[in-house]
């Protein structure tokens, strides 16, 4: 067997191992979400459900970077609407298939990202925070400056969905969705998360066994853009629309209280929560008036009663089996 053939081998074992080992709690989520946008003739609901996957999206993105490595992204939107904006101007513009605008912009999020890894994770706690949040206002400017090509404050409307039917496109969203984070969880327990880990508890210890830390988190940041951007593209066709919104500082902080109550560095975690609370948000359209103040409560509420997160609370310690439903098995 060749050097390549048994890396080959390796990965696709690596790959079936993960989705074996997947909560089942997740598959039953998205068995649902699946089952309601083929049977339900509520579109209102549908459109929840898109939410659902998109924010799922969104907080597995972050978590593969800012979970394993402690650094906290502030700046996601950068990824998202970057991304977003991009395959919409692609299909616009030039006419270019979702099916090609999606990859295209995702790939040059994630292109993006070794230039702002490189210039932003050498630095360490409020530092890089802060630089990533600065990388997401200048988008935004850049967005309204440029208001002729992007839109201005009203963005890109009437754009190509994946497929003709609704149905089908919340289909191609759960393909990618689970694509996503069956290949997150794959490279989070490659020894590439185990460095990321490493780097979280003494990266100088790391570095001092030659161990080049700064290579594994712009590795990090890539893939955290990478997938970020398939979530910011899927949500400009699935959506029919993009606008400044997804660059906005607030679309990144509610990222960040997601995947942060449930539970930085599992990536499951930050999907179940993500998807569950925007539902729980969109639910609560019914009390509108109150709406804001229950919602971001209820996640304060739960960072301060449990700031490991739910994936990583001791509480399941003591029921295995609900805590494999839930969250899987460690791989």
């Amino acid at each position: 067997m060749t050097q390549a053939k048994y890396h080959l081998t390796h990965l696709v074992r690596h790959l079936i191992h993960t989705t074996w080992s997947l909560s089942p709690a997740f598959y039953l989520a998205v068995a649902a979400i699946g089952a309601t946008a083929i049977f339900s003739e509520n579109i209102y609901l549908i459109e929840m459900l898109v939410f659902v996957l998109l924010y799922a999206q969104y907080a597995a993105s972050w978590d593969i970077l800012s979970g394993y490595t402690q650094q906290d992204n502030y700046g996601h939107a950068f990824f998202i609407g970057g991304a977003g904006y991009l395959s919409a101007m692609l299909n616009r513009y030039l006419d270019l298939s979702p099916w090609l605008s999606v990859p295209v912009s995702a790939g040059i999020a994630a292109l993006v990202g070794v230039g702002i890894g490189w210039l932003t994770l050498r630095l360490r706690g409020p530092y890089f925070a802060l630089s990533t949040i600065a990388f997401a206002a200048v988008l935004t400017k850049l967005a309204h400056i440029f208001s002729e090509t992007t839109g201005g404050d009203e963005g890109l409307s009437g754009l190509d969905t994946f497929t003709d039917g609704v149905s089908s496109d919340i289909a191609v969203a759960i393909v990618l969705v689970v694509a996503s984070v069956i290949l997150l969880t794959a490279f989070a327990n490659s020894h590439y998360g185990l460095i990321l880990r490493s780097t979280q508890h003494n990266e100088d210890a790391a570095q001092a066994s030659g161990i080049n830390t700064a290579f594994y988190k712009i590795l990090a940041f890539v893939v955290s853009g990478f997938f970020a951007g398939i979530g910011g593209a899927m949500y400009a066709h699935l959506n029919m629309q993009i606008n400044p919104g997804m660059l906005s500082a607030q679309l990144s902080v509610l990222i960040v209280l997601l995947a942060i109550v449930g539970g930085r560095g599992t990536i499951i975690g930050p999907v179940l929560i993500a998807g569950a609370f925007t539902f729980f948000n969109e639910w609560l359209h019914v009390v509108e008036l109150y709406r804001g103040v229950i919602f971001t409560g209820t996640l304060i509420i739960l960072v301060y009663a449990n700031p490991d997160g739910f994936a990583n609370s001791r509480v399941f310690d003591h029921t295995p089996r609900l805590k494999y439903f839930l969250f899987g098995r460690k791989t």
